[in-house]
Parts: C-alpha cells; structure tokens; sequence
C-alpha cells in the first residue's frame, strides 16, 4: 500500500482524522459498494470530509471507485460505488478452545478464503502449535495461494489470563503453556505483526465493532461467554476493562447450592458451563475418551437432543442458564451495562438462553431493580478473531505510520 506524505500538526485533528478512516473502513465493510453521499449520510461527516479520507484511501490503494451505470436518459455525471480493494491485504485468524482450533486466511473485506482445523494433541504443545500454523501458511504460499508480503497481521485468541505486556498466556482451563512467548514466537514464524487477546474481549470486541458502526459509542457491555468452561468481558464507554486480561474470574464466583444444603455455595463453573451440563446429562470426560470424541462434539450432540425434544436434556440446560441468569444480577449492578450479552457454543440450546432470561429477570424482581436487555451474540470464536484481526491490522493498520 502507498503511504500519504502529509503530516497534521495539531494531534487532536490527527486523530479524529484516523478515527473516521476507521470507521469509514468498516461502514464499507458492513455495506459493501457505497456512494461518497451515502457515506457522508451514514457517518454523519461532510461530504468534503469524506471525499478526503476516499481520496487518500484509492491513492493507498486499499478502496477503488467503480462507476454505476445510468439510464440513456439521466442527466448529469454518473453515480460512483466505492468498494474496499480484497487484494490490499490478507489477515491471519487463529482461534484455540476446546470447542474451536481453527486457523483462518481473510481479505482485508472480511472474505475467508482458507481455514483449517489444528489437531487437539498439537495444541497440547505450544512450540508445536506455532509450527503447525507456520507450516500451513507456507504451504498456502509456496502454492501460489497466498502472498506472504500482502499479510498484514495475526491475531490469536484463547481462553484463559494473558499478560497484557508480554502477550504470554499465564493462566488456562485449556492448555498448559506457561509463560510461552507467542506473539514472539508467532511473529518471527509468520513474519508479520501478533496480537494474542483472551477469547471473552475478542467476543465483547466483535459486540463493540458491530455499535460502533450502527453509531452507538460509548456502551457499557457486559459479556459471557459459555463453553467447556465460562469467560466474562466488561466494556465501559466502549473501551474494554481489562482486570489484568483474565476472563477465567467468572468460574470461581460463589453461588447457592440447590442440593438442599443450608449455606452450601459452589463455584458457578459447576453449575453453569458446558462441562457441568455433560457431567450432569451422564457424559463424562473419561467416556469421551474411550470413544475418542471431543468436546465439541459432545456439546454439539446435548445442544442438538435439547433443542429437539421437552425432557429431561432441555431441563439440564434450562437450569444451568438459570443459575447463570440470577447470577448475573450481582455480577452486573455495579456496571450498569446498557444490555448483558451471552455467548459460545452452549447458548444454541434455546433451554439454555430462556433459563439465563428467567433467572435475571427473577432475580431483578426480587431486588425491584429494573432488568436490563440480555442480547444472543452468533458470532463463533474464529469470527470474532477474524474481524479482532480486521480491526487491528487493518482498519487501525490502514493509517500510515506517519499519521500516528
């Protein structure tokens, strides 16, 4: 990509300057071909501001304008679509979960044009990991599949705590990879720039990146998300809280045991996550085992017979979600999200999204507080580290060092 020459001196304007091409980038993205005026409708800019940041942005050749036909009898010039170029940039996604191990290839328009699944005994190992995903992007290049110089990131997502500075995972349900230096492990393999984020932010990122371009800044989101184990993501003024990037915290809060024991509290792991619902309906870690089956397979299978039938699976969900659902009260009173967003494999059990709903709003009931919305979000792991990707190495990473 070519890079602007101009340099603003005044840092405010530099980075409302960025700021709209960001956001113009991911307008486009969510509307595909669209006209400068439509543009300047939807971001609420002027067109002259939009007809700059279009200009800089074709010279850069990351946008093209292509010119729609008109009627013989239209007066005038011609309309011109803007489009987002999908050979300026190719991005790597990598999601690791026991419910996902994918690795991604996306143009910079948010097309998949290669994805693979990583083998669970890989992932045991770190050092192995890296070489797996390094090994497969080079054979995607020496086939003439991929350019290596047009890759502009990675981005990596795993459950569990990650130090924000060094990128090392220091704490997982998942694996075992202590203190493993992954983004430099990762970077010097790939040779592009790493970003290692926790699968619970990457999902509230996704959620933020979605209000963002329907102008709605600033949210206060609180998030859970629900696998083999449970993570949390808090977003305040649309800024992520870190809480020294660990999601794993939601696990470990104490909630009442419905075994009939006065003052008996367990953690909400135990009742609440993908792990307790198997361990509950009979299906344990051991068996999947012997039968060689993953996890993922294992939930897919309990989602499916609870969304399919009225007994005894569809129950098992409903009082997991509901357990999670009054816990929500207390996690989220302090915050005041404007809506608490559920998400992972497990919230395809309708049981499991109508307990959680049921459980909040009882709980909102017998404090007299008003409840706030809980919102379904889709988006699977590797979505959301695709689009994590978008944002990071392109929307951010399509303003030129010197506008920094």
């Amino acid at each position: 990509m070519k890079q602007q020459q101009s340099k603003t001196k005044r840092p405010h304007l530099r980075k409302i300057r960025n700021q709209n091409r960001a956001l113009l980038l991911r307008t486009m993205r969510i509307h595909g071909a669209i006209s400068r005026q439509e543009l300047a409708e939807k971001m609420n800019l002027t067109p002259a501001s939009v007809s700059r940041i279009t200009k800089e942005l074709i010279a850069e050749d990351i946008c093209f304008e292509d010119p729609v036909l008109r009627k013989d009898n239209q007066l005038g010039r011609p309309n011109v679509s803007l489009h987002i170029n999908p050979a300026g940039g190719f991005l790597i996604a990598i999601s690791l979960s026991s419910m996902s191990r994918l690795i991604s290839v996306t143009d910079v328009s948010g097309h998949t044009h290669h994805q693979k699944e990583i083998p669970m005994e890989t992932v045991l190992s770190a050092a192995n990991t890296i070489e797996y995903i390094g090994d497969y992007i080079d054979k995607l290049v020496s086939n003439g599949l991929l350019q290596r110089n047009r890759v502009l990131g990675a981005v990596l997502s795993i459950p569990g705590s990650i130090n924000a500075t060094t990128g090392h995972l220091t704490k997982s349900v998942f694996v075992s990879w202590p203190n493993f230096p992954i983004i430099d492990r990762l970077h010097r393999r790939l040779g592009c720039p790493v970003r290692v984020e926790n699968i619970g932010d990457a999902l509230c990122m996704y959620c933020l990146d979605d209000a963002s371009v329907n102008r709605k800044p600033n949210l206060n989101i609180f998030l859970v998300h629900v696998a083999a184990s449970m993570g949390a993501s808090l977003a305040i003024g649309g800024q992520i809280v870190k809480r020294l990037a660990d999601e794993g915290w939601i696990n470990d809060i104490l909630v009442p045991s419905n075994c009939g024991t006065h003052g008996k509290f367990i953690k909400l792991s135990q009742v609440a996550s993908g792990r307790a619902i198997l361990k509950k309906i009979g299906t344990s870690e051991s068996n999947m085992m012997v039968k060689q089956v993953d996890f993922s397979a294992c939930i897919q299978a309990a989602v499916e017979l609870a969304n399919a039938e009225d007994g005894d699976h569809r129950k098992t969900f409903f009082d997991a979600g509901h357990a999670l659902g009054v816990s929500l009260l207390s996690l989220t009173i302090a915050s005041a999200p404007d809506f608490i967003t559920i998400a992972g494999p497990v919230i395809s059990a309708d049981a499991y999204v109508h307990g959680t709903r049921a459980g909040y709003e009882q709980a909102a009931r017998d404090m007299g507080i008003k409840a706030c919305e809980i919102v379904e979000c889709k988006a699977s792991y590797i979505q959301a580290s695709e689009r994590l990707a978008l944002h990071e190495h392109f929307f951010k990473g399509a303003i030129p060092p010197n506008l920094e």
